[in-house]
């Protein structure tokens, strides 16, 4: 059957280009400012290189405003549902248990398109059950930001890699307080998210929730009370205690703005952060970036970011033009413009070889981090990352532990307290899609 209306989409759009008619399609997104300008920007590319398809783009809020408005229309029997939809990593359980997506990897083997293209990490992370539900487009993972100026004057040697223990003694060492005690730059900043403490388990060899991370069998509980967690959270809130680490709350705007004015030294953001930090720093200092941190023995992060998503409920032309609008966002010279204007990584194997590219790293050696690390990480289940239901609420529940534990709360104490929550959060939603 779908083969069958991929046929005759095919050939409905023929048709609607001869007579120079063109399909709309919605396509919604969570891209705001220098993301959004870049997203934007492909978008027009897509309308203006044929006269087929019009896709109509429309920015939804954050990742969790996205994902809660596609659930409302859900809801509402699918009125005002997108074609496409661009949803964040942790949304991956829910997309394929919602039954509203058409599998992008039917719809490759139906039109006979090669899914080895794709980087593995990506495609592995987005992988269900054994399919494929949705095509990673804007994939990320976190990374080390660094004054290379306050490092030069300190006598700390810039390297790739660094332990929990090498970035407390470098952070330590980047701390200047005045005759009063009072912190005037602080050595390092990370915003209250939990995808840092999620990415210190894997890199670090843990899993966040149980059966392999999901990846064995369905998540049934957390597991983010594990050693490596309780240790990154015990040492960030330390560090806040101490005055060597700043306390600037969930925004990540406002860790930003620390570390663009020299007032924090080494900071952890997402590689989807470079060109927006960049911006900010201007010429203040010259900025490293290094991988992320690990406790012991560095095993490997798992991608952040986003896939796109083709939703089901529209009729055979409808479909064939979201299935093509998505496939030119993956087109190597698509990924390319986007790599550039970024900062993600791509997840099309030889775009990094594209002369525009290679110039590109050149300039900004920085946009080779990611992708260094992508390559050199262990693949295996800690990176592929916790996939699990309820993780939205999930995260919120973590957040409150680091903000707990950070006003004085014992790491293992605050943890092991959101893992109950958290559990019963996980096994409400796994009661919701039993057969």
């Amino acid at each position: 059957m779908l083969r069958r209306w991929l046929i005759l989409a095919g050939i409905a759009l023929g048709g609607l280009g001869l007579a120079q008619q063109r399909i709309t399609i919605d396509f919604w997104h969570s891209m705001g400012g220098v993301l959004g300008e870049a997203t934007e920007a492909l978008v027009k590319d897509f309308n203006a290189a044929q006269n087929r398809v019009t896709v109509r783009s429309q920015f939804v809020g954050s990742y969790d405003d996205g994902l809660n408005k596609l659930r409302a229309a859900l809801q509402a029997g699918g009125q005002g549902r997108p074609n496409v939809i661009q949803v964040y990593d942790i949304g991956a359980r829910f997309m394929a248990d919602s039954g509203a997506v058409l599998p992008l990897e039917d719809l490759a083997r139906a039109n006979n398109f090669d899914l080895s293209q794709f980087v593995p990490q990506p495609r592995n992370y987005y992988t269900v059950d054994g399919k494929l539900y949705g095509l990673a487009f804007n994939s990320s993972n976190p990374i080390l930001y660094f004054n290379a100026q306050a490092l030069e004057q300190a006598g700390i040697p810039y390297r790739n890699t660094w332990s929990l223990a090498d970035l407390e003694a470098a952070a330590r060492k980047l701390t200047i307080k005045d005759a009063s005690g009072k912190t005037t730059r602080y050595g390092l900043s990370i915003p209250i998210d939990s995808w840092f403490m999620e990415q210190f388990s894997y890199n670090s060899g843990q899993y966040f929730c149980n059966n392999e991370n999901g990846r064995k069998a369905r998540a049934t509980e957390v597991t983010f009370n594990n050693p490596a967690a309780v240790a990154f959270l015990d040492t960030w809130a330390r560090l806040v205690r101490e005055g060597v680490a700043a306390n600037t709350g969930r925004n990540w705007a406002d860790s930003q703005s620390l570390f663009a004015q020299g007032n924090a030294a080494i900071a952890v953001y997402s590689t989807a952060s470079l060109t927006g930090v960049l911006r900010q720093v201007g010429n203040r200092f010259p900025v490293r970036t290094a991988f992320y941190p690990y406790l012991r023995e560095r095993n490997g992060t798992a991608i952040g970011g986003a896939a796109v998503y083709l939703i089901r409920g529209f009729n055979d032309e409808q479909n064939a033009a979201s299935w093509e609008f998505i496939r030119f966002l993956l087109r190597p010279e698509t990924q390319a413009k986007w790599t550039i204007a970024t900062g993600y990584f791509p997840v099309v194997k030889g775009v990094t070889e594209l002369p525009s590219v290679r110039q590109a790293y050149v300039r900004q050696p920085n946009y080779t981090t990611a992708v260094r690390q992508l390559e050199t990480s262990k693949v295996n289940t800690a990176s592929a990352g916790c996939l699990m239901g309820g993780f939205t609420e999930i995260r919120q529940i973590v957040q409150s532990a680091i903000e707990e534990a950070l006003r004085g709360k014992p790491a293992q104490q605050a943890l092991d307290e959101a893992k109950q929550r958290a559990d019963q959060v996980l096994a409400r939603y796994n009661a919701s899609v039993r057969p």
